[in-house]
């Protein structure tokens, strides 16, 4: 990372503003070793969940949509998930428990891969499946 984590962090906030209302910062946590971020906001009736921990070689993140009823209605991740885990790597999956695998969960509780998440891709998403009223 070129810039500095706090920077990140500044940019991450503004980007999250920029697109959700009633954003509010829940937690912030740098330190040298690792920080943290999570944001909460809405995006029309949806309330969303942003979750970023910044560590020296990648970025653990977490973002969510549940509804009024604060359900799940779709959540992307890479925390390890073993269900993630074997769908990646199928009989080998063992060698690889604790591996953070980008997936997304459903409402439905359904579980697929994915592509890496940013906030970016997040957003694309929230604009091409949820209304924003």
């Amino acid at each position: 990372m070129d810039r500095s984590t706090g920077e990140y962090i500044e940019e991450l906030i503004a980007a999250a503003q920029t697109h959700l209302s009633a954003l509010r910062v829940v937690r912030r946590d740098e330190r040298q070793t690792r920080s943290l971020i999570e944001l909460e906001g809405r995006w029309g009736s949806y309330r969303i969940i942003i979750s970023e921990i910044i560590l020296a070689k990648d970025i653990r993140y977490a973002y969510y949509v549940l509804d009024v009823e604060n359900r799940l209605v779709q959540g992307f991740d890479n925390t390890p998930d073993v269900q993630a885990v074997k769908l990646r790597y199928g009989r080998e999956y063992r060698a690889h428990l604790g591996e953070r695998v980008p997936h997304q969960h459903t409402a439905t509780g359904d579980l697929s891969l994915t592509e890496p998440m940013t906030l970016s891709r997040f957003i694309d998403w929230l604009t091409e499946h949820l209304s924003l009223s």
